[in-house]
């Protein structure tokens, strides 16, 4: 089972590049290629990647620790602290990313003199971790009730029950989502690009605008970011695994 999952999946492979293949084929028959000439500022592309590789792991980890604070206020007891998480979750789902960026640049940045990094940082971790919070909370959720009450009926405090029972097995339950929206936060790190930070799509721009080869340039990011999506989803895999029930 294991030969052929591996077997398919290299096939999948073979026919997306033999597509792509064909369409970078046709499209050349009318559109000429410059690579030389984008690949001279392949120093502007590091530099965009590295970028954006820092502003996606800070906000990876700031977003993963909200989304763990508010989640456990969506199920605290507290109707206040409840309230809170629900309204936190509300305004940031139902508000666009760019609208959250240029708030946090141009609102709060200008009054406590945020840069455009970590303006990009503190947008990206809010509006990722409310996304994150709902899928600790499903995780959570999801506990069977029974080791709890086994927990408990052991002695255990409640903050005992929760670090040792449903904290770990939360976690590997909301793993595989968990993994799907670090993915998106990396994406969506491309939007930093409005307020003009330095990252692999304004790099790109800059690129585009002084070769006049802005497809090109455009494709090296596409290619960059599917590599980074890659490694992180196929890193994600391996920790399921590894965390896997027997």
């Amino acid at each position: 089972m294991k030969g052929f999952r591996i077997a398919r999946r290299l096939l999948t492979a073979a026919g997306i590049f033999a597509l792509a293949a064909v369409g970078y084929v046709l499209i050349g028959k009318v559109y000429p290629f410059n690579w030389g000439l984008v690949l001279r500022y392949y120093r502007l592309f590091l530099m965009g990647l590295f970028v954006t590789m820092k502003i996606s792991l800070i906000s990876i980890v700031i977003s993963f620790f909200l989304g763990l604070l508010f989640a456990l206020m969506r199920k605290s007891k507290i109707e206040f602290f409840e309230d809170i998480g629900g309204l936190y979750v509300w305004f940031f789902r139902n508000t666009p990313l760019l609208v959250v960026i240029l708030l946090t640049y141009y609102g709060v940045g200008t009054i406590v003199n945020l840069d455009r990094f970590w303006a990009s940082v503190i947008a990206l971790s809010l509006f990722e971790g409310a996304y994150i919070t709902e899928i600790i909370r499903s995780g959570i959720e999801a506990v069977p009730k029974g080791e709890i009450e086994a927990a408990k009926s052991l002695g255990f405090t409640n903050f005992q029950v929760f670090a040792s029972v449903v904290f770990p097995q939360s976690i590997r339950i909301a793993l595989p989502p968990l993994i799907g929206q670090f993915v998106s936060l990396i994406k969506d790190s491309s939007l930093a690009s409005i307020i003009a930070l330095g990252e692999l799509t304004m790099m790109a721009r800059q690129v585009g605008t002084r070769t006049l080869a802005s497809f090109e340039s455009y494709l090296i990011v596409a290619f960059l970011y599917i590599a980074i999506t890659t490694i992180i989803s196929t890193l994600g895999r391996y920790l399921e695994r590894r965390l896997a029930i027997p």
